[in-house]
């Protein structure tokens, strides 16, 4: 039996230890970075500091998405945007195969994570919660911290707690877990909203923001569930596809 435990922000990360975890950034790090990898890019590489990453790109020339507070920055080649990604991987292929990342969230979650030297860190969203539950299920930890990153670090984000009740909820399906409060709370949350995702998320904080800036169509992909198979997992600082064992 696995316990299961959400936490939230960096705060939640280094306070609540466990033998693996996922960081869930709905809108939009942990999607992007799903969708990066399923498209072809081998490493991605993630900054708290957008200097280090601009700087990072230029010296190897990687493909750098960006937002600060949710504003593409002007050294950014693309937004932290799933759909731009596609779109540009259509048009231009990935090149190096290398993309650098910085983020308002999720980046600076996976950030610490790399600081504090942490093992079996996942990148879980609701596009992949079946592929991450399967990837847990193989590593078979005796315990989970599910990270999410929460609306500018600071407040809940409906997206990251529905998203962390899809992984539960595929987890579950395949293994035996132990659910603490937190984790019982986002599962039953998810089952009583799955049915329309769409509108819970575009309701929320996060959701009105970008569907306000013009970006509904990342919201929508966001809100797919089970639809990129791809999980990325932190290993020497960098992030690339899990690979299961044969």
């Amino acid at each position: 039996m696995v316990d299961v435990e959400v936490s939230w922000f960096t705060s939640g990360l280094r306070d609540t230890s466990a033998d693996a975890y996922v960081v869930i950034d709905v809108l939009r790090f942990s999607t992007t970075v799903a969708a990066a990898l399923a498209s072809g890019f081998r490493e991605i590489h993630v900054f708290s500091e957008l200097s280090e990453a601009v700087k990072f790109a230029r010296e190897n020339k990687a493909l750098l998405v960006a937002e600060v507070e949710g504003v593409k920055p002007k050294d950014a080649d693309l937004d932290n945007s799933p759909t731009a990604i596609i779109d540009y991987v259509k048009k231009y292929g990935v090149g190096s195969g290398k993309l650098a990342i910085r983020t308002t969230s999720g980046a600076l979650i996976v950030s610490e994570a790399i600081s504090l030297g942490l093992g079996n860190v996942l990148v879980g969203s609701l596009v992949n919660a079946r592929f991450v539950a399967e990837a847990l299920e193989e590593l078979r930890p005796s315990s989970i911290n599910i990270v999410c990153a929460g609306f500018r670090r600071a407040k809940f984000a409906i997206e990251d707690f529905l998203g962390a009740g899809a992984i539960i909820c595929e987890l579950a399906g395949i293994t035996e877990v132990n659910l603490f409060d937190e984790a019982m709370a986002a599962l039953h949350t998810y089952l009583s909203l799955r049915d329309d995702l769409l509108g819970a998320i575009r309701s929320g904080r996060s959701g009105r923001f970008l569907c306000s800036t013009g970006r509904d169509r990342d919201v929508v992909f966001a809100s797919k569930v089970n639809t990129v198979n791809a999980v990325p997992v932190l290993g020497n600082g960098v992030i690339r596809a899990f690979s299961p064992s044969s």
